[in-house]
């Protein structure tokens, strides 16, 4: 890390107005970043490249000018190794060989002793991680899902908000938030069956689907449909806890609607699905300690949906006018439960293990479709920490009365070096296999290896 004075192009760096002025312009700037590097590459069948892994460059700057005032920024860019031109037209253009996007993927200003000495103030795009789980937390629910790498569970896109944290006494904490926009989930480029099995819907008779088209409808832009969230923190006995809300959406859309047309008539028909985003409230409760040095958490958190009826308006072969239309419960509004349960443990020969289960999947919503996942990871480093051996497995279990039938597994050994402190070489490879309706089986075409490089500074 360095830290070097800036006086020129900080305010457009860190995307906040406030840099406009002088005073605040000669502070010392903390520079850092990361590059990631990461290839994959398919062995199902034939060894081919796999299209929606990225490389990726963080560049993060933050100021502190005064005492009472923190600015931070960071800036992302995301390289895919896809070949996007369709004609020599576009072998012009760099980026059809190399589509990238670059963000702004944090910017706030964090004012301390806001108003009374207890009373912090954090405005701006963040990201806002809740939950003690290692990465499985069901209790962090603020930010969208980033599903851009689909295998990388547990990352988020960081949203507006305004962040109050009020400080009660020195061992507990109220934090109350306000997000003004609703943010929907990030999908993976190219394809990836990210939501396992999709129900099929059934065609009318006599009928053949020839195209299909999807159309998303969001939350009108009105503040009362802002999304809100408070959460009340604490320690006793040296166990950290923490009780929350949540008010807002679901990030990942839902079909509402469904309309089947004719296109010619010898029985042609398109297919317009519409979807939108279900309101949705969740209580969470999560907790983190040790007990005889293995360290404990646990997040449970009791979600309380919106009921979404799916509507499906088909063609009358007896009345060309009046098309036929139904309903049915997509979405029930009955609570569902998701929680997370781990630990680990550092064994005196330096052998690391990390067990999690996990009920409800980052996809997964509504009382009966949630799944179970037994996670277990053990890692052990040579040669002065340099080499590192990693054996993670995980177990999905689709139905408790019946796991023989339906069961997926995962299975990812990784050995990685660093030759130095700030550089890490990683190989793995994913194993990936589960009976048919699991979500790993539907992933089992999707088994690879990948090479990752990681450097800081």
């Amino acid at each position: 890390m360095r830290r070097i004075s800036i006086f020129l192009y900080l305010p457009m760096l860190l995307g906040v107005s406030i840099l406009s002025s002088p005073r605040l312009c000669r502070g010392e700037v903390d520079i850092s970043g990361n590059l990631k590097l990461d290839k994959r590459f398919l062995i199902t069948d034939s060894v081919r490249i796999a299209d929606y892994p990225y490389h990726e460059l963080n560049l993060k700057l933050k100021l502190n000018p005064s005492q009472n005032l923190s600015l931070y920024s960071s800036l992302k860019l995301r390289l895919w190794d896809q070949n996007l031109a369709s004609s020599s037209a576009d072998l012009i253009a760099l980026s059809s060989n190399y589509p990238y996007e670059l963000s702004l993927w944090e910017a706030y200003v964090d004012l301390y002793s806001f108003i009374f000495n207890e009373l912090d103030l954090r405005i701006g795009k963040q990201r806002i991680a809740w939950g003690t789980a290692d990465k499985l937390n069901p209790t962090d629910n603020l930010n969208p899902d980033d599903f851009s790498d689909p295998l990388n569970f547990g990352e988020k896109v960081p949203t507006e908000a305004v962040y109050a944290t009020y400080y009660i006494t020195d061992e507990y904490n109220l934090d109350v938030i306000w997000l003004p926009l609703f943010k929907p989930v990030l999908l993976p480029r190219g394809e990836f069956p990210l939501f396992g099995d999709e129900p099929t819907f059934p065609l009318p008779q006599g009928t053949n689907l020839t195209e299909s088209a999807d159309h998303l409808t969001f939350p009108d832009r009105k503040p009362e449909n802002s999304m809100y969230a408070a959460k009340f923190s604490g320690t006793i006995m040296n166990l950290d806890f923490s009780l929350s809300y949540f008010r807002g959406y679901d990030d990942m859309p839902i079909t509402n609607r469904l309309v089947v047309t004719p296109v010619d008539t010898v029985g042609n028909v398109k297919l317009d699905s519409y979807l939108g985003f279900p309101k949705l409230q969740a209580v969470g409760f999560d907790w983190a300690g040790e007990l005889y040095s293995i360290g404990l958490w646990g997040e449970v958190t009791v979600f309380l949906p919106e009921e979404v009826k799916m509507e499906i308006e088909m063609p009358n072969p007896a009345d060309p006018l009046n098309p036929i239309i139904q309903d049915t419960t997509i979405l029930s509004d009955d609570p569902y439960v998701k929680f997370t349960l781990g630990g680990d443990y550092t064994f005196k020969n330096g052998i690391y293990i990390n067990t999690q289960w996990m009920h409800g999947f980052f996809t997964e919503r509504g009382k009966d479709k949630l799944e179970d996942y037994c996670l277990a990871g053990i890692e052990k480093k040579f040669m002065n920490d340099e080499i590192k051996l990693v054996l993670t497995g995980v177990l999905e279990i689709k139905d408790l009365e019946d796991i023989k039938e339906n069961y997926g597994t995962a299975i990812i050994p990784e050995v990685s070096y660093a030759p130095t402190d700030n550089v890490n070489l990683s190989l793995g490879v994913f194993f990936l296999n589960g009976r048919l309706g699991t979500l790993f089986g539907t992933w089992k075409d999707q088994d690879q290896i990948y090479l990752k490089t990681a450097v800081n500074f």
